[in-house]
């Protein structure tokens, strides 16, 4: 039966509104990608912030019989968040509601709250939640629940199986049950009382079976994610325990998952952690079981292959290089809630290995510093090989289990394979006090052969880690389509049966993820690969992890960098494939959504396990974009820019008379018919500011005062107050008056209107222009050091960065931020500070480092600093807001929610950024030198 997806689309967009539905060609292949190794197109894309959301998008889908897959972060690894047909990822906006209880005993979380976040508002009261996934910073409670994500510590007593308390569902048939409301059971079980009674008996028969009974308790032993949680029918007799704990792992094909409410767990307050270097990896491997005791939190193994990968690497420590071959390494951590029982845990830990033969003693660690070191070994592992991979190929991270007395063989066993099927750069790490390796392979897909060759080798790795060893094909990633033809050959029929009951119970319809977990086609795991077509060096080395997400400005508007690359990825493969037309026509549709609304911020860099940048990347692909009347401009701005900066300074001064005496539907009208003649028009905006001026310092009166060379940046020597700030003094005169009062002779350059680091040149990719203004300000600031003797300050710490940013500079150039505070706040004490004022630590100051400097400055002027969570950049990106307010808009879409009603003032460092942070929170947000220079003030 064909299904009317057109139909379907229009019905969706009539309930959820028409930008919650999209079948967008570019945008349905931009979430065709999660973490793992498969590419699947849907038919459409549903943005799901309310439970309304999913109930009127599962009654059409029932309704049309049409498959629909749950996606939440989109950070799972075996191909479990992407799915043909309908699509229903959770939005930026719902979903994230977190509540602690008062006991702090328990913790409830919307479906797309992020671990991370989670256990930062636990962290207060020394607790967390459970599950511990390696992408904890990016990952959503819904996947980590629907995945029975786990990690390095929480091991198989932490995890979501046993801490759940209680969750919010919804079924394929649109039934809603709360599994913590007494009510909501009671009205459960007058609706589906099938599924209940189907539930207990399926229960009670798998109790009976002793064998099966006793195979699912020897399958959970280890950790297991292959299959469902078939525990949960000899763990619980309750039919609600039973939906509570059947519902973790299910992967999205049982229920949807609102909200989960979790039991917290400790998190110590103190750590200690020893790098045991063993002589082989047997002796490495035989250390695990005496070491699973209450003393041990964590034990990470590395093989020889690893730690070969990791040596002379940035960071990691010197004498690798001295170890012999073969050597395997673990990382051991403690944790304990005082000293001196850390301080027993250790001695324990050490005491427990030591009839074991270590190339160097075993010594704990208390310091930061050093057992930073450590960890960052073992978690610069994967970017390492990941970066590292060859152009055009794709990294893969399995995880298996083993019991922990196996370990050494099946890591031999593991190795061999490696050899065997041609995968040299194979590693095996993992978390060995839970049995659980995880192996990387960096395979090419390009040709059929390449898939055959995984095929061998996955077919190969089942046999070995079910029939040799009887372990788990996944420990923690998830069953998804890696692993589902794997499912009934790890279990065997009798419980396989058990898990096709379930999925039927639960959707008989079968219309919840279809594929995932339970699939009759033996090669799914080989099916609808996708191909990392070779692009660019900034991005070539991206795993599509998603781990970008959650700090883009984009992400809610249209993209993050994972969707731009996948899409460039496409683009670049139909082109090598010959298909230009097709290629050509993509790009085309891609243009606004891949290169226009890109800030460039790099935030996805710092977040990139593998430094990706596409920030760089799309500045480099405006430039081709450039045509000759474009470059004209760009030149004739470049070459006249002292009367281009002067005009638009007078323009906006204009603009304010105007909208004075207008009003602001004349002003819009006016700005619309100028943005048709235009496109360098702005859109009008009530919070446009004033025009601006140069500094005017005091002339030299011959006292031997210090002197400074101060730059206005072209933000502030263009863009005045806005509406919503206290007066209308200029960030130069402000920045002149606190200079002069800390006892500074300030002197400017003389051309100031002409001068630019060349940011918005390169923002827009021309280059030429962009460098050639940076060594034009270079030179003219160093004009004015006096031979390097008077020190050159900038208030914009973006034209700060692109400043200093591959120049080779004799001579002192600090942003205004370092120079307040390394120089202004001793001999500017307060006069009087402000009760409560927000910060801004935007995604420059992110890059510089400056964020701890700009709270000390704000803390000294401030009783109290608010910092909004989850504001990473406000998206004006330069001048670019002015063009694309909707960049903006979406970036601080929640800021004004997130103030305090008493906050009326917020401070940063960049003149634009203040712009749309006033704009979209309707409080004044100016340079933090206003802060300073009012509080100083006598």
């Amino acid at each position: 039966m064909s299904i009317d997806y057109q139909t379907i689309k229009h019905e969706l967009q009539r309930q959820l509104g028409e930008k919650a539905v999209t079948d967008d060609p570019v945008r349905r292949f931009a979430w065709s990608t999660d973490g793992s190794y498969f590419r699947i197109v849907p038919q459409l894309v549903v943005t799901a912030n309310r439970i309304q959301d999913v109930e009127h998008t599962l009654a059409v889908a029932r309704r049309h019989q049409a498959p629909i897959t749950f996606r939440a972060a989109g950070t799972s690894l075996s191909g479990q968040a992407v799915g043909e047909g309908i699509l229903l990822r959770l939005g930026y906006d719902g979903f994230r509601d977190i509540h602690i209880s008062d006991d702090r005993n328990t913790v409830t979380l919307g479906a797309a709250v992020i671990g991370a976040d989670a256990n930062a508002q636990l962290k207060p009261f020394d607790k967390k939640i459970g599950p511990d996934p390696a992408t904890l910073t990016s990952c959503m409670v819904g996947g980590i629940v629907a995945n029975n994500a786990s990690g390095m510590c929480c091991g198989t007593t932490e995890n979501s199986y046993k801490t759940i308390a209680s969750a919010k569902l919804m079924f394929a048939d649109g039934t809603y049950l709360d599994t913590g409301d007494e009510a909501s059971k009671a009205a459960f079980l007058k609706q589906c009382p099938q599924l209940i009674q189907t539930l207990t008996e399926m229960a009670a028969q798998t109790k009976a079976n002793e064998v099966l009974a006793n195979r699912i308790r020897h399958k959970f032993s280890i950790k297991n994610t292959t299959g469902y949680s078939l525990n949960a029918l000899i763990d619980f007799s309750d039919p609600f325990d039973i939906i509570n704990h059947l519902i973790v792992g299910s992967e999205g094909t049982f229920a949807f998952v609102e909200e989960v409410t979790y039991h917290t767990v400790v998190e110590a307050r103190f750590k200690a952690s020893a790098l045991a270097v063993f002589y082989n990896m047997v002796d490495a491997a035989s250390a695990i079981p005496p070491l699973k005791t209450d003393a041990v939190a964590a034990a990470e193994l590395l093989d020889w292959a690893s730690i070969k990968a990791v040596t002379g690497k940035p960071g990691m420590p010197e004498w690798l290089s001295d170890l012999p071959e073969g050597a395997a390494i673990l990382l051991i951590e403690s944790r304990a809630n005082d000293q001196d029982s850390l301080n027993a845990y250790t001695q324990q830990a050490i005491d427990a290995i030591k009839h074991i033969d270590t190339e160097r003693p075993i010594e704990f660690s208390t310091d930061p510093n050093v057992y930073g070191k450590y960890w960052a070994m073992r978690s610069g592992l994967f970017p390492i090989i990941g970066g590292e991979r060859p152009r055009g190929s794709s990294v893969i991270i399995e995880d298996v289990a083993f019991q922990v007395e196996d370990l050494a063989a099946a890591a031999a066993d593991l190795s061999d394979l490696f050899d065997k099927h041609n995968y040299p750069e194979g590693v095996i790490y993992g978390h060995a006090l839970d049995g659980n390796f995880h192996f990387i392979i960096t395979p090419h897909f390009k040709r059929q052969e390449d898939i055959d060759q995984f095929d061998r080798f996955m077919q190969d790795v089942a046999k070995l880690v079910i029939d040799k060893y009887d372990g788990s094909m996944k420990a923690e990633h998830g069953t998804g389509r890696a692993v589902a033809p794997f499912v009934e050959m790890e279990w065997g029929v009798a419980a396989y049966d058990l898990m096709k009951k379930l999925k039927a119970a639960f959707d008989p319809s079968g219309l919840l993820n279809p594929g995932v977990i339970l699939n009759d086609d033996a090669e799914i795991h080989v099916k609808a690969i996708k191909q990392a077509a070779v692009v660019d060096d900034w991005v070539d080395r991206c795993i599509e992890c998603g781990f970008c997400e959650k700090t883009c400005p984009t992400s809610e508007l249209n993209m993050s960098p994972r969707h731009r690359i996948t899409t460039l990825r496409e683009i670049h493969r139909l082109e090598q494939c010959g298909d230009h037309q097709g290629a050509e026509t993509l790009r085309a549709q891609a243009q606004y959504d891949v290169i226009d609304t890109c800030t460039a911020c790099q935030l996805c860099t710092i977040a990139c396990p593998v430094d990706n940048n596409m920030g760089m990347l799309v500045r480099a692909l405006r430039g081709p974009q450039i045509d000759n009347t474009a470059q004209k401009v760009l030149d004739f701005q470049a070459k006249h820019f002292g009367a281009v900066n002067q005009v638009l300074s007078t323009g906006f001064e204009v603009l304010h008379g105007i909208h004075k005496l207008t009003g602001s539907t004349v002003t819009g009208k006016i700005m619309d018919l100028g943005r048709k003649v235009s496109s360098e028009v702005p859109y009008w905006d009530p919070s446009f500011p004033r025009g601006s001026n140069l500094p005017k310092p005091t002339p030299a009166d011959g006292s031997d005062k210090p002197t400074v060379v101060y730059f206005a940046a072209c933000g502030g020597r263009t863009f005045g107050a806005t509406p919503e700030d206290p007066d209308s003094t200029t960030l130069p005169d402000v920045m002149t008056i606190l200079l002069e009062r800390a006892g500074y002779q300030v002197i400017i350059p003389n051309n100031t209107r002409s001068l630019c680091c060349g940011q918005m040149w390169e923002s827009k990719g021309d280059y030429k222009n962009a460098d050639a203004k940076r060594t034009e300000m270079l030179s003219a600031l160093k004009e004015m050091t006096d031979n390097g003797r008077h020190p050159v300050i900038i208030d914009a710490l973006s034209c700060t960065k692109r400043t200093l940013a591959d120049s080779d500079i004799d001579f002192t150039l600090l942003d205004a931020v370092d120079f307040i505070h390394d120089h202004i706040m001793d001999k500017l004490p307060p006069v009087k500070k402000k009760p409560s004022v927000a910060l801004h630590v935007g995604c420059t100051a992110t890059h510089m480092g400056a964020g701890t400097k700009m709270e000390t400055i704000v803390s000294r002027y401030s009783d109290e600093i608010v910092r909004p969570d989850g504001i990473y950049c406000c998206g004006f990106a330069g001048e670019k807001g002015l063009y694309k307010p909707e960049i903006n808009k979406s970036a601080l879409r929640h800021l004004k929610a997130k103030l305090p009603s008493q906050i009326s003032e917020g401070y940063y460092a960049n003149r634009m950024c203040e712009m749309g942070l006033t704009r979209q929170s309707g409080i004044s947000y100016r340079h933090l030198a206003y802060l300073v220079e009012e509080c100083t003030r006598s």
